[in-house]
């Protein structure tokens, strides 16, 4: 269980440290990730319901990789992300940062990454642990500041007043996590040895893009106010 839940204590921690211009509230934090496991649930029951057909329907393993990647888990599981941390944090009086909703999704997207490492893990065992805590649950936190990123540019528009710009990376925060979301988990499930090879080279260059983006933006002074 300690295996399970770790990799969520150290990127939760580093992702809070980071955030060196104004704390954001830990009770704010905590509501944001124990809706992200709350999510898992609803999550999961729609999947497997999607899988089921798909499953009956798509017999072509790549095509059916395809869909299940990015039109059944990514889009449900960031789609449910995306919601939540809208209504919970985008109108939030704490956010006057960008990276503020930064922090929201990758706290919101720990809770969801955190419950489904338990059930991987009791399932799986160790190694899977070993294995999720460097891939999936740090994806988690990857997809999590592509949508807090776009959210934050979105907020700064919407303090200017221009709509055209706050509709457009609005968009942007659904839909980058779902992209990066169904990439990572088409190049799993093709089962196929390039494409696993692809796969760790891709969460190798998420990691350094996620590492630049947090150094940058938890420093940027811009206010949303």
């Amino acid at each position: 269980m300690l295996l399970a839940i770790l990799p969520t204590i150290v990127l939760g921690y580093f992702i809070y440290k980071k955030d060196i211009i104004e704390k954001e509230p830990i009770n704010l934090l905590a509501k944001l990730f124990f809706i992200g496991v709350l999510l898992t649930i609803p999550a999961a029951f729609l999947e497997n319901f999607l899988i089921g057909i798909i499953d009956l329907n798509i017999k072509n393993i790549v095509l059916k990789a395809f869909v299940l990647s990015f039109f059944c888990i990514a889009l449900i599981e960031e789609g449910y992300k995306y919601l939540f941390s809208y209504l919970i944090g985008y109108k939030n009086r704490n956010f006057n940062h960008i990276y503020d909703s930064i922090v929201y999704c990758v706290f919101l997207s720990l809770g969801f990454a955190t419950l489904e490492n338990i059930l991987y893990v009791l399932e799986y065992g160790k190694s899977t642990a070993i294995l999720r805590a460097v891939t999936s649950v740090p994806a988690h936190v990857f997809y999590g500041i592509s949508m807090g990123y776009y959210m934050g540019i979105a907020k700064y528009y919407e303090k200017k007043f221009n709509k055209f710009k706050e509709l457009k990376n609005k968009m942007l925060s659904f839909i980058s996590p779902i992209i990066i979301h169904g990439i990572f988990d088409f190049l799993l499930l093709t089962e196929n040895e390039i494409m696993i090879t692809i796969f760790f080279i891709f969460v190798f260059f998420m990691y350094i893009i996620a590492y630049f983006q947090i150094k940058k933006h938890s420093k940027v002074m811009t206010m949303l106010e």
